[in-house]
């Protein structure tokens, strides 16, 4: 890939590097997105923005919404397979089986092989938590689809969510045996495929996998963290911080490395002037990242600066308010300073946070301390 077609191609990956490890590990949020009747169908870009925002609708179980949304794009652009097969999931989603017949028996009409239908019922079922209905979708997908890779993303997520690893890899490993494999899939599948060999404590494929991405992808700042990440797993710190050192000359527009450096610094090697140097760095320059402010914190609070940890954790939850670990940060440093009512509190708070779906030990780990400031 040339060098210009590089830089285009990044402005694309920042939409899809959030691919989640899990189908509900990310709950989907609606908000901020256009409601039904905001939406304007005056040209094809429109129609394909209209149909995507359904289908976030349909992720987040707002069926209603849906139907709304895809009646209307159907009557601008009629037979857009994946707007009927939006809206067929939906009419399932709300109890419409015949509605549901209707418009599927349609899709197979005009395009018995495509994969709509079944990644949207697969995206309905899931909203309803059935997921073992959402995995006979996919199934069911795989056995008809020209096209399965989309299928099989979703599947392996789905597998991941149950602990199924080994069935959750052979998906993605499937997925990068595809020609002209679109460079989303291919990363998503790679990066996926790091998270369970870290998981499994499979750091020297994390690393050959992890290298073979950087080296692809050089700006990439997700794939030195699975490659730093593998190479703290084995001992070898001088090589994660070479690894983030090199993005840092290749993308230091990126926090990524700024941030994993000063923590290398401050939690592994406790050397407290080179934590302090990055970290201070990429507060500077990244003002309004929330992690880069607690990253700060976090040198700080290791280094007893409890006062200047304090006011880092507290820009962090004010730039991101909905994520646990800048709460646990700060209830980590107020219990410090013995102010346990507000500590107390801060714990509560990431408790909150962590929701049915997060970390089990993270959840047990709050709780305790919550009783520690009675």
């Amino acid at each position: 890939m040339k060098t210009v077609s590089k830089l285009i191609f990044l402005l694309f990956v920042l939409l899809i590097l959030t691919y989640p490890v899990s189908v509900r590990a990310i709950p989907v949020q609606v908000e901020g997105l256009p409601k039904p009747d905001e939406l304007v169908l005056k040209a094809d870009k429109d129609i394909s923005y209209s149909v995507w925002v359904a289908g976030q609708y349909l992720k987040a179980g707002k069926f209603k919404e849906v139907v709304i949304i895809c009646e209307r794009v159907l009557a601008v652009k009629q037979s857009h397979i994946q707007a009927l097969a939006h809206l067929a999931a939906a009419h399932r989603g709300l109890g419409n089986e015949e509605i549901f017949q209707r418009e599927a028996s349609l899709i197979r009409k005009l395009n018995p092989e495509s994969p709509a239908l079944y990644l949207s019922l697969a995206a309905t079922y899931t909203a309803l938590n059935d997921l073992k209905s959402a995995e006979g979708s996919y199934q069911q997908g795989l056995k008809t689809a020209a096209d399965k890779t989309q299928l099989r993303m979703g599947l392996a997520a789905l597998y991941l969510e149950k602990g199924r690893l080994k069935e959750a890899s052979d998906q993605y490993l499937e997925v990068l045996k595809k020609k002209n494999l679109e460079p989303k899939h291919f990363l998503n599948a790679n990066f996926a495929l790091c998270r369970i060999g870290l998981q499994q404590k499979e750091y020297d494929k994390v690393i050959k996998r992890a290298g073979m991405v950087t080296d692809l992808y050089p700006p990439i700042p997700q794939g030195y963290l699975f490659l730093g990440s593998a190479c703290l797993g084995k001992g070898k710190t001088d090589e994660a911080i070479n690894a983030y050192k090199k993005l840092l000359k290749i993308n230091p527009k990126s926090p990524v490395s700024y941030q994993e450096l000063a923590l290398i610094y401050t939690d592994k090697l406790s050397d407290y002037q080179n934590a302090l140097y990055y970290a201070k760095e990429v507060a500077r320059k990244f003002p309004k990242d929330a992690k880069s402010q607690d990253v700060l914190g976090w040198v700080h609070y290791q280094n007893g600066k409890y006062l200047s940890a304090l006011t880092q954790f507290k820009t962090a939850v004010r730039l991101e308010e909905k994520n646990p670990q800048y709460y646990y940060h700060l209830g980590l440093v107020h219990q410090k300073m013995g102010n346990k009512a507000m500590a107390k509190d801060a714990f509560r708070q990431a408790l909150g946070l962590v929701g049915s779906g997060g970390s089990k030990a993270f959840a047990e780990e709050l709780k305790k301390l919550i009783g520690q400031c009675n």
